[in-house]
């Protein structure tokens, strides 16, 4: 009864080597004082944790990071659910012509964009437009705080938004078309229908639990286009910038050369990062286990 199990030791002995070990070291790294300038890993116990709870500027990069992640999520799913209807109530034709575009963000690289959603590569067309081609003497302040967050949540839903038009999809085509045709013979409008039968069906769906979990544990690790706008805005090399997320921070800690940090201060902050993201995929791992009984 054994033998079997035994096949599954290679297995685990990658997995060891290639995840849990590297993961475990980190985290015995990040209880010493380890750094560049001294080499010896000390132990110091939590002491690196505690002061990155102290740290205003980690405290802000969270700030930032959440506000981020829940209005890019949020925004995803909004604009998901309205490109799943548009493709559903399309004909053959332009559902497929649709299907084929709304999907094309998915390919593109987050750093792209960043690139593309920055000031220097739309905004300053788009202000010269409004400026001077129409004359209305207006234009997009891309320095103001709610402009480039708004721009940054805009540029994120971008990519990912096709991901829950995709899933929302299925949910739609999953409901009973009995369903749809009583409510067609009561004389129920498009938007009834919607209201009380679609997004019920969405928003109590666990394949749309599932991917708002993963997508908010993926958005956690937000990266490149923060980091893009930390150029547009002239704050590359400085900590605690207004556009810093809990990764772009970290990277700034490692990368630059104007600090001396430890870097068993910045493995913590990846720990606690890497905590939020399996606590979501935990999450996750439960909400799932619906879909298969």
């Amino acid at each position: 009864m054994r033998v079997p199990y035994l096949f599954l030791v290679p297995a685990l002995v990658i997995i060891f080597l290639a995840l849990i070990g590297p993961v475990f070291q980190s985290f015995l790294l990040s209880l010493s004082e380890f750094s560049l300038v001294n080499p010896s890993q000390t132990p110091v116990g939590f002491q690196n944790y505690i002061s990155l709870l102290s740290d205003s500027v980690f405290w802000r990069a969270i700030q930032v990071t959440l506000l981020l992640v829940f209005g890019s999520v949020f925004l995803e799913f909004i604009v998901g659910i309205f490109l799943a209807l548009l493709i559903t109530s399309s004909g053959q034709r332009a559902r497929t012509w649709f299907s084929s575009i709304f999907v094309i963000p998915i390919a593109i690289a987050p750093i792209v964009t960043g690139v593309l959603w920055s000031p220097n590569s739309f905004f300053d067309d788009l202000n010269t437009l409004l400026y001077y081609g129409l004359s209305l003497g207006t234009y997009i302040d891309t320095s103001k705080p709610f402009t480039y967050y708004s721009i940054i949540v805009l540029s994120d839903a971008w990519i990912w938004a096709p991901l829950f038009m995709l899933v929302t999809v299925a949910v739609i085509r999953s409901i009973p078309k009995e369903q749809i045709e009583a409510a067609e013979v009561m004389g129920a409008s498009s938007f009834t229908k919607f209201q009380k039968i679609t997004f019920p069906a969405i928003i109590a769906s666990p394949a749309i639990v599932v991917t708002l979990l993963l997508r908010t544990a993926d958005a956690f690790r937000m990266f490149e286009v923060p980091y893009s706008w930390n150029f547009w805005l002239g704050q590359d090399s400085q900590l605690g910038a207004p556009v810093d997320t809990v990764s772009v921070l970290m990277w700034k800690m490692f990368s630059s050369t104007l600090y001396d940090f430890p870097i068993a201060q910045i493995t913590a902050m990846a720990i606690l990062l890497l905590a939020v993201t399996l606590t979501t995929c935990a999450l996750v791992l439960r909400r799932s286990s619906s879909l298969l009984d």
